[in-house]
């Protein structure tokens, strides 16, 4: 699956006019996600801008863009539950390796983090309310430690759907007023937290900073 996403920085106060707006959408969904993200001792993952990361304790998420694209606009994903069978886990070791050639097969997700020496990069917690606007998902996000954010994205299938879909999330963020952020929440959290990994990174946004009304 093909995720196509932009993402602005919101005040508190933009945020509850916007929240106002796309109450008309329809009812939110009320979302808390807690990310914790994995990699390397020396970030090989985030020097190939892959993210790895365990979501609300229930599946593992794996994040990268196979055309190594400048802008970050877009990412193929795969997600595997932590308590996936044999033909998934070996999918899941398949896709490791493809990125750390010296990955060793493992027969459980956490047994792989394990064996692999992977190290818990950051921790995130997401506060979201989520609106549905024919294929996009809308989402209001209040990262703890960040912020206030709006997440509008889309999914498709394959490459060939990529351009419309990043022009139909293009035309709903047209007219907005709040700036674009041009990274995920996890390069932000490692800019503010561990900027040494954050340098490694591929994506970056230098003196982010919540913008006020």
């Amino acid at each position: 699956m093909i995720e196509v996403e932009l993402k602005f920085a919101i005040t508190s106060d933009s945020r509850a006019r916007l929240e106002t707006y796309l109450g008309t959408m329809g009812r939110a969904r009320r979302l808390q996600n807690s990310d914790t993200y994995y990699d390397t001792p020396s970030f090989d993952l985030l020097g190939q801008a892959v993210f790895v990361r365990v979501r609300n304790r229930q599946r593992l998420e794996f994040k990268f863009n196979e055309q190594a694209a400048p802008e970050h606009l877009y990412c193929t994903e795969r997600a595997f539950p932590l308590a996936s069978g044999p033909r998934q886990i070996a999918e899941m070791n398949t896709l490791f390796a493809g990125f750390l050639p010296r990955w060793r097969a493992a027969d459980t997700i956490s047994e792989a983090l394990h064996e692999n020496g992977l190290i818990e990069l950051a921790r995130i917690e997401n506060r979201r309310a989520e609106y549905r606007y024919g294929d996009l998902a809308v989402c209001v996000d209040h990262v703890e430690g960040l912020g206030d954010f709006l997440e509008i994205e889309t999914q498709c299938e394959v490459e060939s759907e990529t351009r419309r879909a990043i022009e139909q999330v293009q035309a709903f963020a047209a007219g907005l007023e709040a700036r674009q952020v041009h990274v995920g929440y996890v390069e932000l959290w490692l800019q503010k937290h561990l900027p040494r990994a954050y340098r490694q990174g591929r994506y970056q946004e230098e003196h982010f900073s919540i913008a006020r009304p």
